[in-house]
């Protein structure tokens, strides 16, 4: 308490408190436990004055962070208070967004901002009389305050100190869900904003698809001409008895490229083509098979090899075989992606368990030995734009496009993965009989 002289107000208001209120017979439960002259004060305080103080309790924006919880307080105060100056000196916790010392006023209508004193703890100096609340549980030391030149703000006496310390203590409560939630909602709006950058990272790529399908449209038929056209002079050059085996060698590799450009390009439109929909029965090896064959240029660039350890039995999958292919064809370039520095290799494994009911179902193994997932990533490999590969190398809805195919498949699947030594992704499917 800063404040001048007092007057004969400190009897007085001693007087009311004991007039209107029983004297107490232990200590009383709460924030004034052990105070009983206290206790007693705090029954002064006018109902319609602690009506209003709940009130703006109940609407304090919890969700708009600590300042502003701050400053609807002292508003509050101000109308309760109408004769008072009430402020607050608020300090952020550290690493708040909104730091540093700052100071709330509120001032009677019609008073002029006093002249500036000389005492530090006070934010309304020019007044002769100065109550600070400390908030409860602020490490910061934040304050609520309420002044006057009325030597009636008596601390022992005076509803409004003691209108001012319910409202501090109210304030302890409430600072700390404000700050839970502002830091909620701060994350949410930062994921918001990440996950906006990513939809149009992923419109620009759905966009580059069609200009893409369109590109290896226009490429299939001067490859299909290269492809008989080379076809022809080798066996021009056969036929002329193979006088120049050179050039018939270098018209074989002709064709031979041309030919992979041109699977190459049949399969990225028949990859790209939306699926039918209906789900029949699937030979799931030759899924497998296709997935692989579409990723020839990637295993190659990334110096991958795939081998396969297929079990004797042919599985049978109920499924839409372009859905299979694309599971299969993420999953095999995500091990590219994570390819050691020399002998990486991709092991496809297929067998067959049976349930206790005797449900068969068909399991796949997609195991690599590449770099492998931080322990903290992988629970949220399958969660949708989740990527620790940056926006140029990737959008993150591989893997939750592969969990959602896999489950409108009745199937599952889980991945293992240690960091350096590889991951491996486990599919269980059921079997079509």
């Amino acid at each position: 308490m800063r404040k001048g002289p007092m007057s004969g107000r400190r009897e007085q208001g001693a007087a009311i408190a004991s007039a209107s209120t029983p004297a107490p017979s232990g200590d009383r439960i709460g924030d004034y436990e052990g105070s009983s002259s206290r206790a007693r004060l705090l029954d002064v305080v006018p109902i319609a004055w602690l009506d209003l103080l709940l009130l703006a309790v109940a609407d304090l924006p919890l969700s708009k962070g600590e300042p502003a919880v701050v400053e609807a307080m002292v508003h509050s105060l101000a109308a309760i208070l109408p004769t008072y100056a009430v402020g607050a000196c608020f300090v952020a916790e550290p690493g708040a967004p909104v730091g540093g010392p700052r100071e709330i006023k509120r001032l009677p209508e019609g008073m002029v901002e006093p002249p500036a004193g000389t005492d530090p703890t006070r934010i309304f100096p020019g007044l002769a009389y100065e109550h600070v609340a400390t908030i409860p549980g602020s490490a910061t030391g934040s304050t609520l305050h309420v002044a006057s030149d009325d030597h009636e703000l008596d601390p022992d006496g005076s509803p409004a100190v003691n209108l001012v310390e319910r409202a501090a203590s109210a304030l302890g409560r409430a600072l700390p869900s404000a700050g839970a939630i502002g830091a909620a909602m701060e994350r949410v709006r930062q994921e918001a904003a990440a996950l906006e950058q990513r939809m149009v990272h992923a419109d620009k790529l759905a966009t580059f698809g069609q200009v893409a399908a369109g590109v290896v449209h226009e490429l299939n038929n001067p490859l299909t001409s290269i492809v008989a056209y080379s076809d022809y002079l080798i066996r021009r050059a056969i036929e002329s008895g193979g006088q120049h085996l050179d050039d018939v060698e270098r018209l074989r590799r002709i064709s031979e490229s041309a030919n992979r450009m041109l699977r190459f390009t049949r399969e990225l439109v028949s990859y790209a083509r939306p699926s039918g929909g209906a789900a029949g029965p699937v030979v799931l090896h030759s899924v497998i098979d296709r997935a692989i064959a579409f990723c020839e240029h990637v295993l190659v660039a990334a110096g991958m090899r795939v081998e396969r350890a297929y079990g004797a039995e042919v599985l049978t999958v109920s499924a839409a075989s372009e859905q299979l292919v694309q599971v299969f064809v993420n999953l095999i370039t995500n091990a590219c992606q994570a390819a050691p520095p020399s002998e990486g290799v991709i092991l496809v494994a297929t067998s067959v368990t049976a349930s206790a009911l005797e449900q068969r179902s068909i399991v796949v193994i997609i195991e690599d030995n590449g770099t492998g997932i931080a322990p903290e990533h992988v629970p949220h490999v399958f969660a949708p734009f989740f990527t620790t590969k940056g926006e140029k190398n990737g959008t993150g809805l591989g893997l939750s496009i592969v969990k959602s195919i896999i489950g409108a498949h009745d199937g599952d699947i889980r991945v293992e993965s240690e960091l350096g030594r590889g991951t491996r992704f486990v599919i269980d499917l059921p079997e079509k009989r």
